[in-house]
C-alpha cells in the first residue's frame, strides 16, 4: 500500500490554482475584447460607417442586421433585452425597420396563446409528478425509492428550464407590446 505523499498532493492542488487562474485571466481579457468591440460599434455608428457597424455587431451578438436596425436596437434603452430575445428566439421575434415584434406564425394572437398555455401545463404536469414521486418516496423502500428519485431529479430541472422559457416569452412579450422604442435620453 502506497503512503501519503505531501509533495504529490501540493503539486496537485498547485496546478488546479494554475487552471483557476489561467481561466480567470482569460476570462478578463474577453470582457476587455469585448468592451473595445461595442466602443468600436459606438463609433462606427456614429460615423456611420454601415459594413463597419454590420460586422461589429454581428461579431458581438452574432446577429446579422441592416445598419438602420443595428442604429435603432443600440439607441434603445432596451437593447440589451432587444439583444438577447432576438438571440434566444429566432424566428419567433425579429427587428425590421426600427420595430421589435414578432415574426411568421407567431404575428397570430392564438398561436401565442397556445403556445402559453402548452407551456404553462406543461410546467404544472412536471412540477405535480415531481411532488407526487416525493410524497411517494417517503412510503416506499430501497429500489422504489431510488427509482422515484432518479425521476425527480429530470423532472425538477426541466421544471426550472421551463420557468426560466415561461419567464423569457412574458419579457419578449412586454418588449413587443410596448408601443415605441425608449431611447437612452427618453424622459417621461
Amino acid at each position: 500500500m502506497e503512503s501519503f505523499n505531501i509533495f504529490n498532493a501540493l503539486a496537485g492542488i498547485a496546478s488546479v490554482l494554475g487552471a483557476v487562474a489561467v481561466y480567470q485571466f482569460k476570462l478578463s481579457q474577453s470582457k476587455k475584447a469585448r468592451a473595445d468591440l461595442l466602443a468600436q460599434l459606438d463609433d462606427a455608428i456614429a460615423q456611420e460607417k454601415k459594413h463597419s457597424a454590420g460586422e461589429l455587431f454581428y461579431l458581438l451578438h452574432d446577429l446579422r442586421m441592416n445598419f438602420e436596425d443595428i442604429q435603432a436596437i443600440c439607441s434603445d434603452s432596451r437593447s440589451a433585452k432587444i439583444v438577447h430575445a432576438l438571440r434566444k428566439t429566432p424566428g419567433i421575434v425579429t427587428h425590421e425597420k426600427g420595430q421589435f415584434q414578432y415574426s411568421g406564425l407567431f404575428q397570430k394572437v392564438w398561436v401565442r396563446r397556445i403556445n402559453k398555455l402548452a407551456m404553462r401545463m406543461l410546467a404544472y404536469a412536471m412540477a405535480s409528478i415531481a411532488l407526487a414521486s416525493i410524497v411517494l418516496m417517503g412510503f416506499l423502500d430501497g429500489a422504489g425509492a431510488l427509482v422515484l428519485l432518479v425521476l425527480v431529479a429530470p423532472l425538477a430541472a426541466f421544471f426550472s428550464m421551463q420557468v426560466k422559457d415561461i419567464q423569457h416569452d412574458n419579457m419578449v412579450e412586454s418588449l413587443v407590446s410596448s408601443d415605441e422604442p425608449q431611447s437612452a435620453f427618453h424622459t417621461q
